[in-house]
């Protein structure tokens, strides 16, 4: 799949810009994630014929409160045009059996709250909210410098 790292690249930029931020990868680092032989994110694609039209990304973890090996849908995104056709679904439903296959209990995932589309399509599948607040700050930050860490 690394000869597919310029057009995830195009799909991963659209789909920070509708989520009103800003992808940092670069296809040299997205040819690293696809060549190696233990990624840390498991990429599913989807295409109509030649060109990619979506991806999803998944990462596994560990909960110890509940105990248990669990998948997080990192991204899901279809390009605008190829929206309504069942094709989100289909990577949404791949990316659940990916997470069974590998042993996970559960699949977890986030959207912005304002993304309304995604919120009702999350909800038909089978989705439950949880109410929280999603946090990140890099690792290297000063102490009390009060960045900015939103993901």
């Amino acid at each position: 799949m690394p000869e597919d790292a310029a057009q995830l690249l195009d799909l991963i930029r659209q789909h920070a810009l509708f989520e009103r931020a800003t992808a940092r990868v670069t296809e040299a680092g997205l040819v690293s994630i696809l060549s190696t032989d233990k990624p840390l994110t498991h990429l599913i694609v989807a295409e109509d014929g030649k060109s990619l039209i979506g991806y999803a990304a998944v990462t596994f973890d560990y909960a110890l409160w509940t105990v248990c090996r669990f998948a997080h849908l990192d991204c899901l995104f279809v390009r605008e045009t190829a929206r309504g056709q069942g094709i989100g679904k289909r990577l949404f439903e791949r990316a659940c059996l990916l997470a069974e296959e590998d042993g996970a209990e559960r699949i977890e995932w986030q959207t912005p709250s304002w993304n309304l589309d995604a919120i009702r399509f999350y909800q038909r599948e089978g989705g439950t909210g949880q109410p929280k607040i999603r946090f990140s700050r890099h690792v290297n930050q000063p102490e009390g410098s009060g960045g900015s860490g939103r993901h």
